[in-house]
């Protein structure tokens, strides 16, 4: 059986022994102190927060969530309002450049060295 050759057995358990050791050796100074150092910081946040890491499912009271969802309706309606206006105010902007897009196109039908500057302001500017 070649897993008890005994001319690679000691091969076999120098590389085991390796592994394991820099698998140890790495897990101890690498990933080890990255995870305490985020469950620290975490334990800060929480209890800076007033939450306790073990009662983070707290009962909230029926009046806060329905301020909260009081005041999320108010927003949106405040929100669709003002899709409202930016709407009636880019139909009025696309009508605006429809009537220049027709000024440029009977300009452009016509010899433009023959009009005056005068005449050019008055016609995009109008």
């Amino acid at each position: 059986m070649p897993q008890f050759d005994t001319f690679s057995f000691f091969s076999q358990l120098f590389w085991v022994f390796s592994g394991f050791t820099t698998l140890y050796i790495l897990l101890s100074f690498y990933l080890l102190p990255a995870l305490a150092a985020i469950l620290k910081v975490r334990k800060r946040k929480l209890a800076m927060s007033g939450v306790s890491s073990e009662g983070l499912t707290s009962v909230v009271s029926s009046s806060v969530l329905t301020d909260a969802t009081n005041s999320l309706v108010g927003d949106i309606n405040v929100k669709m309002a003002s899709l409202d206006s930016t709407k009636s105010q880019s139909s009025s902007i696309a009508s605006t450049l429809n009537v220049l897009s027709l000024k440029i196109e009977t300009l452009r039908q016509f010899n433009l060295s023959v009009l005056s500057q005068t005449q050019l302001t008055t016609l995009f500017f109008r």
